[in-house]
């Protein structure tokens, strides 16, 4: 058989679950692999394409471990004796914790120009040295606009750890878990992913929105989901390659 793409894993009994989303399930024992056929040629944009499509149209009814994309294998045999024989204890274990939640993801970015203007009225010394360094020909502000560009940095980066503390506490009591990911660039404010329960996903929604309200005007936040659990995948799936 042809080489083998493996996106995730899920219970055997999810089979009509994997082959509506257009899939195929390997099933060895009590796991089945959500897998598909490679196609010789078929672009890496396209192969990401596909695994997030299966990945996510499974998980909308199953609950799913993912697996690290480009996992690619020699054939169904290997796919039950090499990956899902070895680790069906810990997998099991990943499906029990995981079982009837989903990710949601909240992404938030500032508003350059309000961040910048706060951030200049609550320092007086970049306040003093934007005057400054505005007075001065370029040239001869050189190691200034270094230094207010280092000083505006540090006072953005504390922001962002205020801003991202606030909204975690606001939703961090409906999750089960938290997982921020590092936000990078002047505009990030927030990348964090929450481990909700499936019946708690509306009220998830509900809170993103009433914080996006607080945060108006300073930070626009984006909500991504219900999505598998990208994130809070356990090592023996996520590294497997």
């Amino acid at each position: 058989m042809s080489e083998v793409h493996v996106h995730g894993v899920t219970s055997a009994g999810e089979r009509a679950a994997i082959e509506g989303a257009g899939g195929r399930a390997i099933v060895h024992g009590p796991l089945a692999a959500i897998a598909s056929d490679a196609v010789e040629g078929t672009r890496a944009a396209d192969l990401m394409r596909r695994h997030w499509q299966l990945l996510e149209t499974t998980a909308a009814t199953a609950t799913v471990v993912p697996v690290q994309f480009g996992t690619a294998m020699a054939g169904d045999a290997a796919v039950a004796d090499e990956f899902l024989a070895p680790r069906q204890d810990d997998l099991l274990a990943q499906l029990a914790a995981l079982e009837g939640k989903v990710q949601m993801t909240v992404k938030g970015s500032y508003d350059e120009t309000a961040l910048l203007r706060s951030v200049v009225a609550g320092s007086p010394a970049i306040a003093n040295l934007r005057e400054r360094v505005q007075s001065l020909p370029e040239a001869a502000s050189h190691f200034e606009r270094i230094r207010l560009g280092e000083l505006v940095a540090a006072e953005v980066e504390q922001a962002r750890e205020r801003d991202a503390a606030w909204l975690l506490a606001e939703l961090d009591p409906i999750a089960v878990a938290t997982s921020r990911e590092a936000a990078s660039g002047l505009e990030a404010a927030v990348n964090a992913a929450f481990l909700v329960e499936r019946d708690r996903t509306a009220e998830f929604a509900r809170a993103v929105d009433a914080a996006a309200e607080q945060l108006a005007g300073r930070i626009e936040l984006r909500l991504l989901g219900p999505l598998p659990p990208y994130s809070f995948a356990g090592e023996g799936a996520r590294a497997w390659a």
